[in-house]
């Protein structure tokens, strides 16, 4: 019964059309044509036919006029030209839908509304031009470049292009573009300048634009990465991301307690956006764990751990260490299994210590040195974990190495002063530091060339660092591989490489390559005062090139 009543209406309404057709005077093909369009799209869909013709019929109906009748094809022409107003009009009306979604942050409802006008109009380019923004928005590059493409040879592509390859990791690319001169293409080189790392330039370009948000947050970034954080809280304005930029400035610069009030009175409004709640869950963890606050740390840290993989997090960036340390362990254990028990006992002058003690003065010379270095990250910026935190790390790090390095050196002046000379080599051998430090510059730069296809960090290029690293030679090329020799044999070298790596904190490859690279030098020298030399020789080098080319390294 019901299955009937669904086909009669059709019928019903297909019946009123062709009656409506024949009252009019329409030819065979327009009262079908008429018929099928009133049995779609109902009574209302027929009376706008009937009456945009009306002249048309009322002149052909009238006798001595010399009217004719309403072809029928001209009504399939009306239907066509009317179907493709309404499909356009509707078009215009999801695009407007979707621009005001966009620009109130719902990107999702944004791109389905879009959707919706291109199924209207496959061409309907300004929805075509905010579908591409949309994936942009969305780091989804891939479908980005097939809207752009669909775009052609539109005035904006060029823009759309930039920021695709902008999203890619492409900056040097961007660069080469026919950009349009307006705010958007100098946005773009700034965005793409700062890509290089060429922070100078892009900041020059940067200050000639109108302060729009995205602006504001392009130059609080340069500034931070000039040692400016203080100039960038001065430039953001009122907006959510501005607002929770200017909380991560305030934490960086030394303000915790401003940062703290800050981010906690935004944290309800990003609810709805999880990358931005992870920027301030992850700023508020270090906020309250560095001002000692344990129970608000670990209820931020539940939170953010809703939101990032944090063990995950933690292996993306440890991986290298955990495999040295598997390495190391394994090497332990062969070393040990190869060791046969003793039948006699030698009674030696002046024993070397066993690696216990090696470790463990080791293991004091690091809490010592990390004591002070969380004192001085309290004084500098009022956070005891300025260490692990980025920015402050990069003033605090080289005097931790310092700190270490003096804690090693005097340690073994104290405790091996006998083996000193011994372990130090004969006085001459500081020569070889001359051709050890431009060495150790041409490692690093080397690193530096592969390092952010890897995603790895550097070193903080200050003369602290290179002075601390100096210091600690005596201890992992002159100490350590004496030690582990004694018992491990032939496995020495590669222990004491390893050591170094795993026990420095910092880009744990780039230390075991450094390790590497100086036992040979040792071993080819014979003495560490040119090692120990070739750091200082390093850091000196270093400390005379600018900063935009230490950025390279």
């Amino acid at each position: 019964m019901v299955e009937t009543l669904v086909w009669l209406g059709p019928l019903v309404f297909a019946a009123t059309g062709a009656l409506k057709g024949v009252e009019k005077g329409f030819d065979l093909l327009g009262v079908l044509v008429l018929a099928t369009v009133t049995a779609v799209g109902g009574g209302s869909i027929r009376d706008v036919f009937t009456r945009i013709t009306a002249k048309d019929y009322t002149e052909s109906n009238s006798p001595g006029k010399g009217g004719r009748k309403l072809e029928g094809m001209r009504l399939i022409a009306i239907l066509f030209l009317l179907a493709s107003q309404a499909l356009a009009q509707e078009a215009d009306t999801y695009y407007a839908r979707c621009q005001r979604l966009y620009q109130q942050g719902a990107l999702e409802s944004a791109q389905a509304t879009c959707e919706l006008a291109l199924a209207g109009d496959p061409s309907h380019r300004p929805a075509l031009r905010l579908l591409t923004r949309i994936h942009l928005d969305k780091k989804e590059p891939d479908q980005a470049a097939t809207y752009l493409e669909r775009l052609g040879d539109d005035p904006e592509a060029p823009l759309l292009r930039a920021r695709l390859l902008l999203l890619k990791g492409k900056p040097a690319e961007v660069l080469s573009l026919p950009l349009p001169e307006g705010p958007e293409g100098r946005l773009l080189r700034a965005l793409a300048l700062e890509g290089l790392k060429r922070h100078e330039e892009a900041l020059k370009e940067a200050k000639t634009l109108p302060p729009t948000p995205e602006v504001c947050l392009l130059l609080a970034r340069l500034y931070l990465a000039l040692d400016k954080p203080e100039e960038g809280l001065s430039v953001l304005d009122s907006g959510l991301e501005e607002r929770l930029e200017k909380g991560r400035l305030l934490f960086l610069s030394g303000r915790p307690n401003e940062a703290i009030s800050l981010l906690e009175a935004l944290l309800p409004e990003l609810a709805g956006q999880p990358e931005l709640a992870r920027k301030a869950l992850s700023t508020l963890v270090l906020a309250y764990l560095g001002q000692g606050d344990w129970a608000r740390g670990q209820a931020a840290l539940a939170q953010l751990s809703g939101l990032v993989n944090l063990p995950g997090l933690l292996l993306a960036r440890a991986w290298p260490w955990l495999l040295a340390f598997l390495v190391f362990l394994g090497l332990i254990l062969l070393g040990e299994s190869r060791i046969e028990p003793l039948r006699t006992v030698e009674v030696v002058e002046n024993p070397l210590p066993g690696p216990g003690s090696l470790y463990l003065f080791l293991l004091l010379a690091l809490l010592l040195a990390l004591g002070l270095a969380v004192l001085l990250g309290k004084a500098l910026f009022a956070n005891a974990l300025a260490l692990v935190t980025p920015y402050q790390q990069n003033q605090v790090l080289p005097s931790f190495y310092l700190f270490l390095g003096l804690s090693l050196f005097l340690g073994l002046l104290l405790w091996q002063r006998k083996r000193l000379a011994a372990i130090l080599g004969p006085p001459q051998g500081f020569v070889e530091g001359f051709w050890v430090g431009p060495l150790l510059v041409l490692l690093l730069f080397v690193y530096g060339l592969v390092r952010p296809l890897l995603g790895f960090s550097t070193l903080p290029l200050n003369l602290l660092t290179f002075l601390g690293l100096a210091l600690m030679e005596p201890f992992f090329r002159g100490f350590a591989p004496m030690v582990l020799k004694e018992r491990y044999r032939d496995l020495a070298p590669y222990l004491s490489v390893l050591l170094f790596a795993l026990a420095l904190p910092g880009p744990t490859l780039l230390f075991f390559l450094l390790g590497a690279a100086l036992y040979l030098a040792k071993e080819r020298a014979e003495s560490l005062l040119g090692l120990s030399l070739g750091w200082v020789v390093a850091g000196v080098v270093l400390a005379l090139f600018p900063a935009s080319w230490l950025r390279r390294f």
